[in-house]
């Protein structure tokens, strides 16, 4: 039953969706099927085709009418105040789409991570989305909600109880929730510019048309009162609201065949939940023009770097990790740049914890370069700076690749160092907190090990980290550099990381595949 539930979810001709969005055509079951559970084997069988590529791309189609991704859009589109240019629908990235089971009684979680870049502010915008436990009525954390940090450091956090409010689609990238008014919070209506919902005002986040199309707007209420040992005032938001679109140039993995299928950072491994959390890189490198306004003031940017990656499962988050990523290099454009690790619970060995880390690094000419500890798909052999087993559509298994080790060395705050090697490749990253930040680091909530607790504030992030990336080519046989392919690229505008714990002394550790796999 669990198996059948847990694959049935990828099954493209069934739809297990929170909201009362109608199915699009494609999701359409055939005749002969309406009205019919799914078998375990179709199920399954679902399941490898919505891991594996197939031939199928949504790039640059308009929504059907009538369907959800249509009704999602119209749905606070009214507005007469001008918006960012509208890009094409990006193509689809395995996973983008809510893992929810429906009905299904078990702790889960699921969060959504989209940053933008502004290089020459140094400074960033993040929008941060989560939902917890929303089959489980009687949880404690069971809730849904956004936080954002917005330029100058500012932070605003909103969370509620109203999760039924939060809808989804299963198989794409799009989501929305309307925030119930917080106490003592400020009337909405006015202002807000076109982020103001379609009834005049109101708490609200949404993302459209395949994840082109950011809008939302938070309030912070006298409930919402922060800790001024962790923000400070100067750091807390009163109002933000935003409207950002978003054109993907990379998605996940190599080029590929011309399918415009993304890969999957964890390949067929990311269906099973003994692995879980689960975690996908939805948008190495895009780019994303609009606004967001804080508390009256207003920031404008046009084709800034953009990035997004999710979480989901219903195990626990790692106790501590560590993350870095760029995709903003001056005289790289197009790099992008993921290098993460954390110690977190083997879900079918209870009380065994492991440390995991990868760094997935994209150029900008759509060559591939995933240090995993499971392989991963780079690119084929005929390319001279080449991966490890072809593109998807063509390649092995990713327990077949060529599996990595990652090495790492983070301080409590301030320094990370990572390296990873393959067979055939070792890169190195360095990076550094700025000293000279006004605003050296931003508190963030972050899910726990816990899986009967919720958000906390368990994670620091600077959005002015200076670093470097190298890669080399080894020589067969002997393992030594060989030709230089990253020389010592740098950028002083890199999100830098560490969470969990707290930890006082450097972490050292390393990660690579573990037995029996």
């Amino acid at each position: 039953f669990f198996l059948s539930k847990t694959l049935g979810r990828f099954a493209p001709n069934r739809i297990y969706f929170s909201g009362q969005c109608p199915r699009t055509p494609k999701q359409r079951r055939p005749s002969h099927l309406r009205g019919r559970r799914p078998s375990f084997m179709a199920a399954a069988c679902c399941a490898i085709r919505g891991i594996l590529p197939t031939t199928t791309t949504t790039r640059g189609r308009p929504a059907a009418r009538g369907s959800s991704r249509a009704r999602l859009a119209s749905a606070t589109s009214t507005s007469s105040s001008p918006s960012p240019p509208s890009f094409p629908v990006p193509q689809r990235t395995p996973h983008s789409g809510y893992h929810r089971v429906v009905g299904f009684p078990r702790p889960f979680f699921e969060g959504w991570y989209f940053r933008v870049t502004l290089p020459e502010q140094r400074d960033n915008v993040s929008l941060i989305y989560h939902v917890y436990d929303p089959d489980l009525p009687h949880s404690a954390r069971r809730g849904a909600g956004a936080q954002v940090c917005s330029p100058g450091g500012k932070y605003i956090f909103r969370e509620s109880t109203a999760v039924e409010n939060f809808i989804a689609e299963p198989h794409e990238l799009a989501l929305r929730m309307r925030i119930p008014p917080a106490k003592g919070g400020r009337a909405a209506a006015g202002g807000g510019g076109s982020a103001a919902g379609k009834d005049g005002g109101g708490e609200f986040f949404e993302v459209v048309e395949g994840g082109a199309r950011h809008r939302g707007r938070l309030l912070r209420g006298t409930e919402s009162s922060e800790d001024p040992a962790v923000w400070p005032p100067e750091k807390c938001a009163q109002d933000v609201s935003w409207d950002i679109s978003m054109r993907a140039v990379t998605g996940y993995g190599p080029p590929g065949t011309g399918s415009g299928v993304a890969g999957s950072t964890a390949g067929w491994l990311s269906a099973l939940p003994v692995f879980e959390p689960h975690y996908q890189i939805t948008m190495a490198h895009g780019l994303a023009s609009g606004w967001v306004e804080t508390d009256g003031v207003r920031t404008t940017f046009e084709d800034c770097p953009a990035y997004s990656e999710k979480n989901w499962g219903g195990a626990g988050f790692p106790i501590k990790w560590f993350w870095v990523q760029c995709n903003s290099f001056k005289d790289a454009p197009g790099l992008s740049l993921t290098a993460t690790g954390g110690n977190r619970g083997v879900v079918v060995v209870p009380g065994m914890r492991e440390e995991v880390a990868a760094v997935i690094l994209h150029l900008g000419d759509g060559t591939f370069f995933p240090f995993l500890p499971i392989g991963g798909g780079g690119n084929s052999d005929n390319n001279s700076s080449g991966g490890n087993g072809g593109v998807w559509g063509e390649q092995l298994p990713p327990l077949l690749g060529d599996p990595a080790e990652v090495n790492w060395d983070i301080s409590p705050w301030g320094s990370w160092r990572i390296t990873a090697t393959t067979s055939r490749h070792e890169i190195e990253v360095t990076a550094f907190a700025d000293p000279l930040s006004s605003h050296p680091g931003t508190v963030l909530r972050a899910p726990q090990d816990d899986t009967s607790a919720g958000m906390a504030p368990l994670c620091v992030e600077s959005f002015k980290g200076r670093l470097t990336v190298s890669l080399w080519a080894l020589e067969p046989g002997t393992g030594r550099r060989g030709a230089v392919i990253l020389d010592a690229v740098t950028s002083d505008s890199a999100a830098v990381e560490v969470g969990g714990g707290p930890w006082y002394s450097p972490w050292v550790g390393r990660g690579g595949l573990r037995g029996p796999l």
